[in-house]
């Protein structure tokens, strides 16, 4: 099982992947850079498509032509012929409440909205939308864009991706497995207008449940409730209106400040070992102790196999400084889960995340607990057991990670660690 903003709104992001990045401030590459540093996993599969739009050549002409037949004759005196024109003004970019309005009203009549929320993500709009035909909750993942750069169908599953006559691209994705959610199944259409305007709708047998502050999605009917004839159906509609399009600035991105840790005196990686080892639960075999980092690096990591006789457990530790910054939750890059801390800064944590998102999760079967401090001050640090004896390559070892997100916390929130460039 993953949790909802592992699974989703993931979904969302890596059929957009080709989409242009969209504009960050620097406490967004702020988070990003630490878990980079953390060799931030990254194995998406992109679903890039194409969808129609209706020409509207045909309605200029036919307004003209209806125009000119009501329109009265010229005077008797008057030599020069009229000429008529229409100007068709652009449509107004939706706002929020528009888009979750026309989702709704696209919908099939046998279903009911349980629930709707909707959010700007940044560059476009996201909606999640709940409904019910009396079989049962289904999830529909809604996420819209203004005019982008899209790289078509090149790299696109086999079969899901073709361009239409009008010049639109789309890829159809049915009843596909969503590996890491037991038993949920989507329906996926994405669309590409020939004027770089997309629209991804997908639907799943499942909905979203929380239990203990966790929000996870889990099957509850057999099929999802939306086939993907009527995805495209909703797509292809002309009620869409789009986000407003981002305004490119000519003014060149700022150079991203240098570590602060970067030339100052260093915390030995044996140092950052042994405090890794301090920390871990009492009673666990340790073995094969390893570092990196260090000086020329501004980071420090320290890495150890763990056993509590139920199977060897990787675990690593990574700790750096970063430039001073405003903390929040929700920034690109953060945890799944995150709280701010009384003092400033956040705390994030990642429970039981596989580690791939594609087939190899299925054959190897790595799965993570993480947690992440970052104090108010710049000083970062993230520990993450794994339930394998590395973070690739391999498969598990035991059914769960040995240390869990609980513990992992306290362990990153020891005061015993010297931070790289500080005297903390």
């Amino acid at each position: 099982m993953k949790n909802l903003n592992d699974t989703l709104p993931e979904l969302m992001r890596r059929a957009t992947e080709n989409l242009e990045p969209e504009s960050t401030d620097l406490v967004e590459r702020g988070m990003a850079r630490g878990l980079t540093l953390r060799r931030r996993r990254t194995a998406l599969f992109t679903a890039t498509g194409a969808t129609a739009v209706v020409a509207t050549a045909a309605v200029i002409v036919g307004g003209n032509q209806l125009f000119a037949k009501d329109a009265p004759p010229p005077a008797a005196s008057t030599t020069t012929k009229q000429s008529t024109t229409i100007t068709q003004q652009a449509p107004k970019p939706a706002t929020l409440n528009e888009t979750k309005a026309t989702l709704i009203k696209l919908l099939p009549a046998r279903l009911k909205v349980a629930k709707a929320q909707v959010w700007d993500d940044g560059g476009g709009y996201q909606a999640e939308l709940l409904v019910n035909d009396g079989k049962g909750l289904s999830l529909l993942s809604l996420a819209i864009r203004p005019p982008a750069n899209d790289s078509g169908c090149s790299n696109q599953k086999p079969g899901t991706c073709t361009t239409r006559a009008d010049g639109s691209r789309l890829t159809v994705m049915n009843e596909e497995i969503e590996e890491r959610a037991a038993g949920v199944l989507f329906n996926h259409v994405y669309v590409v207008r020939p004027s770089g305007q997309s629209i991804v709708l997908s639907s799943f047998n499942g909905s979203t449940v929380t239990r203990k502050g966790a929000v996870t999605v889990e099957k509850t009917r057999a099929k999802p409730a939306l086939t993907t004839a009527e995805l495209i159906g909703m797509v292809d509609s002309r009620a869409w209106r789009f986000p407003p399009k981002l305004v490119e600035s000519n003014t060149p991105d700022k150079p991203q400040p240098t570590s602060p840790g970067v030339s100052k005196p260093p915390v030995p990686v044996q140092q950052t070992l042994q405090t890794l080892r301090a920390v871990l639960p009492k009673g666990l075999q340790v073995t094969q102790p390893t570092t990196r980092g260090g000086l020329p690096d501004d980071y420090n990591a320290a890495s150890v196999l763990v056993d509590d006789g139920k199977g060897k457990s990787y675990v690593e530790a990574f700790v750096t400084y970063e430039v001073p910054m405003i903390k929040k939750c929700g920034v690109e890059g953060a945890p799944n889960h995150c709280k701010v801390l009384p003092g400033g800064g956040v705390a994030g944590w990642d429970k039981n995340s596989p580690e791939y998102s594609d087939a190899r999760q299925a054959k190897e079967g790595v799965l993570g607990n993480t947690a992440v401090i970052r104090y108010a001050d710049g000083r970062y640090i993230s520990i993450t057991s794994y339930n394998a004896v590395g973070e690739k390559g391999s498969k598990h070892t035991r059914p769960r990670p040995a240390i869990s997100v609980e513990k992992l916390l306290e362990m990153a929130g020891d005061k015993d660690w010297k931070f790289p460039g500080t005297k903390k």
